[in-house]
């Protein structure tokens, strides 16, 4: 990969984590806020409880995204951004185009999902 698509990407990458952890650290913040499931009571009690859970479970999406850019912003450090992790393959400039913190190419992205 050359010089210029890999400052491409350092730059899509740095932009994504620094908007990802703006919005992470508001979510965090309500979540935050002290309030525990005791706190809710009444009729809407069960909506205000999934709302939570989804809250949670969003922080937490967002927090392993966060990693994963990192991640990638590592590998453009070491020189293997770009390249499987898993059978050291070149990942198709479509798919970083796509999601620039991948580091499986395809097929090994289906096995793992598949658990093989």
């Amino acid at each position: 990969m050359n010089v210029e698509l890999l400052d491409h990407y350092r730059r899509e990458l740095e932009h994504q984590l620094v908007s990802l952890e703006s919005i992470s650290r508001d979510h965090e913040t309500q979540l935050e806020s002290g309030r525990t499931t005791d706190d809710f009571i009444g009729p809407d009690r069960a909506a205000d409880l999934e709302t939570l859970e989804v809250d949670a479970s969003v922080a937490e999406s967002e927090r392993r995204l966060a990693e994963k850019i990192r991640h990638a912003l590592e590998r453009i450090e070491l020189g293997t951004y770009g390249l499987c992790e898993a059978c050291g393959d070149e990942i198709p400039a479509a798919r970083l185009d796509a999601k620039p913190s991948v580091s499986l190419c395809l097929p090994c992205q289906e096995n793992h999902d598949a658990g093989t």
